[in-house]
């Protein structure tokens, strides 16, 4: 199918961003292959043979036609060149040869840089007490668990035209928010940098996992409902997982974590099917404040940090 070849064309395109400048790091191969095992491939075809192969750059972004995934391939695209916090030189310069090649407009360009670079320094309130009664606490995780899990959902499933990675970033703002008062019930002071810690050890919230899923998104069998089961999904692994760990007193190993949190996403998937109804009707209440304030990002009437805030306060 015609989007499907345009997935895959983007993806492909994320590989030579990758590639750029001389070393793929193994966040960016894990983000690369867990999409990849989304998608219908070629016989033969798999992230090591992509990393391997001679891409013709220029030819993947002719491939891409329609503006929805030019727009979406882009955004991926400079995820990945910022994925690990600056882009080189070799990155820019293919960045930008993928923006004249797709006919980005400068502006918007900007306005994808912008809103990336705000959601670096973006830190959301948490005042969360700390709950003695094991009983209590755990209710009160499970209900902030869910809460979180389904607005992800929603922001998921509500890419903005353009600059859809606005409500990505907002994805990982709340659920940085999640982890730290998830911390804060257990007792523990819990600063954005360590609950961004924990999201970057078990591969979420990074640049990388966000260029593949700008692009995931753009396979017919998923479109927008790959955003809202990832999103759902990943928050409720998380949030399981972030209990677990703060629980042990924040003793628990990555590796136990990984493991945990794996087992943890499958049945996020089913927690999603079973959470349609609720989540339809958090939809429903929040949908036009939503896309108003998408419209104010759009159009640079707030920040990205100011989007999140009040994101969030819709949560």
């Amino acid at each position: 199918m015609a989007a499907e070849a345009e997935a895959l064309a983007g993806l492909r395109i994320l590989v030579c961003i990758a590639k750029a400048d001389g070393k793929v790091t193994a966040e960016e191969r894990d983000a690369l292959r867990d999409a990849f095992a989304a998608l219908t491939l070629p016989a033969g075809t798999t992230v090591d043979s992509l990393l391997a192969e001679k891409i013709d750059l220029d030819a993947q972004v002719k491939a891409i036609a329609s503006p929805e995934a030019r727009d979406a391939a882009y955004n991926g695209a400079y995820s990945m060149a910022w994925a690990d916090g600056e882009a080189s030189a070799e990155e820019t310069a293919l960045l930008e040869r993928v923006r004249a090649g797709l006919g980005i407009p400068k502006e918007r360009a900007t306005l994808v840089g912008r809103v990336f670079s705000e959601a670096k320094d973006t830190v959301l309130p948490s005042n969360i007490k700390a709950i003695a009664d094991p009983e209590k606490r755990a209710k009160e995780i499970r209900e902030d668990v869910r809460k979180y899990s389904i607005f992800t959902a929603i922001l998921g499933a509500f890419p903005i035209p353009g600059v859809a990675i606005a409500t990505d970033l907002a994805v990982v703002g709340l659920q940085v928010k999640m982890v730290r008062d998830i911390g804060q019930y257990h007792g523990h002071k819990v600063d954005n940098r360590a609950a961004k810690s924990l999201l970057y050890g078990l591969g979420l919230g990074t640049g990388a996992r966000i260029a593949v899923t700008n692009v995931a998104k753009l396979v017919p069998v998923f479109g927008s409902a790959f955003g809202a089961v990832a999103s759902f999904a990943s928050t409720w692994a998380l949030g399981k997982v972030a209990d677990q760990y703060f629980a042990s007193g924040g003793k628990a190993d990555m590796a136990t974590l990984k493991d945990a949190f794996k087992k943890a996403e499958k049945e996020g998937k089913k927690e999603y099917d079973a959470s349609k109804a609720a989540i339809e009707a958090k939809k429903k209440a929040t949908a036009a404040s939503i896309e108003a304030l998408n419209a104010d990002l759009k159009a640079g009437k707030i920040s990205q940090a100011e989007y999140e805030k009040r994101v969030d306060a819709l949560a």
